[in-house]
């Protein structure tokens, strides 16, 4: 019997949700969420499997190397989430269009810069949860990568990009594997998009 629950555990608890998280809404606009990123080192990136933003409708000025990055670019909102569970504390960040939809989760790993994450969130201006509502539980992602950001200049635009990291630490690899199964998708090993 513990070998069974041990092994479908994460499975069943994701469809429980047992534990309400915490949550607070900051407006943050894509461009100063993609200052940040880069000095996060290490992050759990999952993308929405929602539809992809055009690649057109990308805000001016603006291009990504992998097309699931895109939802960054329209983020409006972050909501900083975190819960206490029986692994221990665990924080992610929601990354919410106008529309009130969630395109990205970034978690918080062990290999992760801890002042960065907090830079990132103190960029954010705290603000009541608009009146469209969002039921994080809606989130399905398609994909989940221990991440690496960068951005950079190229011909006059910004582009932003993201690499697999390598190696990543037993804990990290340890709690990216966790998250990856209670959401219920494969941990990519590299970079695809």
């Amino acid at each position: 019997m513990f070998g069974w629950l041990a092994v479908h555990s994460a499975t069943f608890c994701r469809r429980t949700h047992g534990l309400p998280a915490e949550r607070r809404w900051l407006s943050m606009p894509p461009g100063p969420l993609v200052d940040h990123l880069p000095r996060l080192g290490q992050v759990l990136y999952l993308a929405s499997a929602a539809p992809c933003v055009a690649a057109e409708s990308l805000p001016a000025g603006w291009l990504v190397e992998q097309r699931d990055l895109a939802r960054l670019l329209h983020t409006h909102w972050i909501i900083s989430a975190g819960v206490v569970d029986s692994d221990g504390p665990r924080e992610w960040l929601e990354c919410v269009d106008r529309r009130g939809r969630i395109g990205a989760r970034l978690h918080l790993l062990p290999d992760t810069d801890y002042l960065a994450w907090d830079a990132l969130l103190a960029a954010g201006e705290a603000v009541p949860m608009p009146r469209f509502g969002v039921v994080p539980e809606l989130f399905h992602p398609a994909m989940a990568c221990v991440t690496r950001f960068h951005r950079y200049p190229l011909a006059g635009l910004t582009a932003l990009g993201r690499d697999g990291c390598e190696p990543v630490s037993a804990l990290g690899q340890d709690v990216a594997q966790r998250i990856a199964r209670a959401e219920a998708v494969a941990l990519q090993r590299r970079v695809t998009g």
